[in-house]
């Protein structure tokens, strides 16, 4: 039996990114398992909800957190392993037992603008080293992170661990889901939607270009955005200044995303790269129609089951929106294809790949 610790802040934060998902949800599991190992829960907010008997916790909210006090809990805990679901480690921390990371993506290394500007200093003096040197153990969220943190950051393949995330059960079709988004949000008739964090990876600019060829063509189409827009680039700015029938909700409660998912007509998300792309599969557990790049993980999320589309070709991106657009029959099979494809990412096989990595996080040198 292992002392195991977990950086359990996801599980207390509610505006959560889609890495900060992926380390709320592989958190959350770890309170389903028994004393197979000693676990250790570490909190800057306590949390407000009972944790399992067997289960050590501990908070505190100020500053020198991640650099000071977790490492001083590891030290008093004698933890053999930490894992961060975010991608710096302390300093302290390497020092003092092993580590295990959350890498979600390294896109950043071929092409930085993807970072919003406020945020590329801390991702090259304090993420990157990290990743290279204070990590013994990568826990990649695809294959496609997983080669590209082998061949790009020069890992190690046997430091390497494949877990993927889940569909939570909160996610599946709801059939009042268009009235319930008209009523939550006074969206009329029929909508596209794009959810996420609105950054240059997300390929804003040609989904808002194909988008509006297909409004030229279908006046009453509309296209919902639902997250954060981060300001630094033209072509999110664009959200801000509004464009004819483009709807920004903004951030959207957990709870509505499930009704967005299944009221619209399909889900674009077109993306340039993805480390995994969880939106993608809410919305096939929801039965939306899928529309998504050909590059990077987006094709090992969606299988089959959905439209994939050469990113940087805009007219292809407008004419998988207009086949679905116009087609009910194709939009119905697409929908069963992606309730299909959703099965596939359960939370049992998250679970046991996440122990697996533990126990080779635990091994390795």
């Amino acid at each position: 039996m292992a002392r195991i610790a977990i950086d359990a802040r996801p599980l207390t934060k509610h505006d959560r990114t889609g890495v900060e998902n992926v380390a709320h949800q592989f958190a959350k599991l770890i309170l389903s398992v028994p004393e197979m190992h000693q676990w250790h829960l570490y909190f800057s907010d306590p949390p407000k909800f009972p944790l399992p008997r067997h289960i050590r916790w501990r908070s505190y909210r100020g500053r020198g957190w991640l650099r000071v006090i977790v490492p001083m809990w590891m030290l008093i805990d004698r933890i053999q392993l930490i894992h961060f679901g975010i991608g710096y480690v302390p300093v302290l921390a390497k020092l003092i037992s092993k580590v295990a990371v959350t890498t979600c993506d390294v896109m950043w290394l071929q092409n930085i603008d993807f970072i919003d500007p406020p945020s590329r200093r801390f991702i090259m003096r304090g993420v990157f080293p990290s990743l290279k040197w204070r990590t013994d153990h990568h826990i990649a969220i695809s294959k496609a992170t997983m080669s590209d943190v082998i061949v790009k950051l020069g890992i190690p393949k046997e430091r390497v661990s494949l877990v993927y995330p889940y569909v939570d059960e909160r996610f599946k079709r709801f059939e009042n889901a268009k009235e319930a988004v008209r009523r939550l949000y006074g969206i009329e008739g029929r909508f596209l939607l794009f959810v996420g964090v609105a950054k240059p990876n997300k390929n804003i600019g040609r989904l808002l270009d194909a988008f509006s060829k297909l409004r030229k063509l279908y006046p009453d189409a509309k296209l919902v955005i639902a997250g954060f827009v981060m300001p630094f680039w033209e072509e999110t700015r664009r959200i801000l200044r509004g464009e004819p029938n483009v709807i920004w909700l903004n951030y959207v409660p957990e709870e509505h995303l499930p009704l967005l998912y299944s009221a619209c007509v399909a889900f674009v998300s077109p993306a340039l790269n993805e480390g995994f792309g969880l939106p993608l599969l809410e919305a096939m557990a929801c039965g939306a129609p899928v529309i998504a790049g050909n590059t990077g993980a987006q094709p090992e999320v969606v299988g089959d089951a959905g439209m994939l589309v050469n990113p940087t070709n805009t007219d292809e991106i407008f004419e998988a929106m207009s086949a679905v657009w116009t087609d009910d029959e194709l939009a119905r099979r697409m929908s069963e294809m992606s309730l299909e494809r959703a099965l596939f990412f359960s939370p049992q096989q998250t679970l046991s790949q996440l122990l697996t990595a533990y126990e080779r996080a635990l091994s390795c040198p």
